[in-house]
């Protein structure tokens, strides 16, 4: 049998020691390295979260926007609402407005059954003057002066 000596034993003990060593200096390193990824972890973590607290606020923000542009759309469509029906109103009212009230409108025609001398004496009851009248009747202007006359005899 082989047998040991002294010394082996001691470059035996030494080796297993700087194998130790070396496993203990490799674990600190390693949890220095891991403790290092976990505040990496935390920092990203934070970033993520502060993030995610500027989007929430954002949203409510925005959510408050959107119920005031809705409450904007519903004014404006209750005021779309009243025009509407205030311009229909108007359109009735116009629609059953008679042409003798409108400027331009039956006045100027002689309506069938009615003489220019009817018209001219219509006219002269409404106020116009001699020029207008002459005009609208398509008589003389001396014709109208003469109804006119007669018409305050």
């Amino acid at each position: 049998m082989p047998s040991f000596t002294i010394e082996f034993w001691l470059i035996f003990q030494m080796v297993i020691e700087v194998v130790l060593c070396g496993g203990i200096i490799y674990y600190f390193y390693r949890e220095k390295n891991r403790k290092n990824e976990v505040k990496l972890a935390e920092e990203k973590l934070k970033t993520l979260l502060g993030s995610l607290h500027r989007l929430v606020a954002e949203s409510e923000d925005l959510d408050r926007k959107h119920q005031r542009v809705l409450k904007l759309w519903e004014k404006i469509e209750r005021k779309g609402g009243v025009i509407e029906a205030y311009v229909d109103r108007y359109q009735r009212e116009l629609r059953s407005f008679s042409k003798d009230h409108l400027p331009g409108g039956e006045d100027e025609k002689i309506e069938p059954g009615f003489t220019c001398y009817e018209k001219a004496s219509s006219l002269v009851e409404r106020g116009y003057s001699v020029g207008e009248i002459a005009q609208k009747v398509g008589l003389p202007q001396g014709e109208v002066e003469l109804i006119m006359n007669l018409k305050r005899q």
